[in-house]
């Protein structure tokens, strides 16, 4: 093997093992129900719209937009994501996504450092766990620990740890928290689909259960309640509901969290 023939197999050794590693950091698709697009944005500003399919590698940067009753879930390594009904994803890098609106589902068992934004706002939520995040109309989004341990820090209002089942607004540039609400956790496991609408469940599953249990020892069914919407920085609608499906229903608040 000549000099030159040498250095060239090792250059393309290397590119061929760089591509690969890069190539297995970019969300996978592993489920799909419904319709959920793709829009490829290249180099030249130029894009293209395809239907998203399983087994389908996203590149960054690319936009995920989910149908009305869609979902789809997508691994990138450890990490897991679900998206629910007309929501829209993009991703940066394997620690920085940004939910251009709608809901996503984010399930870690292993420590993270993942930086989330939304149209005015963003946070970085350092350790594991399972989290629901939701945009609101005033451009912020929803954080919602179903079970997490760690902090969430935004670069006005600072470092927080993060409590299973304590909802926290995140709002502003530069970013900041609203209020903190605790959250009915079984009420949200019998309504979210993003929660119970995927065949497979979470490998977190175990560790929800604890988290409902400790709730329902410390709370003894004290709170029931579930955040509707915040409309703007000052105001924030809180939806509160009693035991029955159908006055859950009502609410309309299947049509969240979907």
């Amino acid at each position: 093997m000549t000099k030159k023939f040498h250095h060239f197999f090792i250059i393309a050794a290397v590119n061929s093992a760089a591509f690969f590693l890069y190539a297995n950091e970019k969300p996978r698709s592993i489920f799909v129900q419904g319709k959920t697009e793709i829009i490829e944005i290249n180099d030249l500003n130029s894009s293209r719209v395809i239907t998203l399919s399983e087994n389908y590698s996203i590149n960054y940067n690319d936009l995920v937009c989910t149908g009305k009753g869609s979902r789809t879930e997508l691994h990138q390594k450890e990490l897991i994501y679900r998206l629910g009904s007309m929501s829209v994803i993009s991703w940066q890098s394997l620690n920085s996504v940004t939910l251009h609106s709608g809901s996503m589902l984010l399930c870690s068992s292993h420590k993270t450092n993942m930086t989330v934004a939304s149209a005015e706002a963003n946070a970085t939520f350092e350790g594991s766990g399972t989290i629901i995040f939701e945009t609101t109309d005033n451009g912020g989004f929803k954080f919602i620990p179903i079970e997490a341990r760690g902090t969430l820090i935004t670069s006005k209002g600072g470092a927080k740890t993060v409590k299973g089942g304590r909802m926290m607004l995140v709002m502003g540039q530069p970013s900041y928290y609203g209020d903190a609400y605790d959250i009915d956790l079984m009420l949200m496991i019998k309504t979210s689909g993003l929660l119970n609408a995927f065949p497979a469940p979470l490998p977190s599953f175990g560790r929800i259960s604890l988290a409902i249990y400790s709730q329902e020892l410390k709370l003894k069914g004290k709170y029931n309640a579930l955040i509707g919407d915040a409309t703007t920085k000052d105001n924030l609608q809180m939806w509160q509901f009693g035991d029955s499906n159908e006055e859950i229903k009502k609410k309309g608040f299947f049509n969240r969290f979907f």
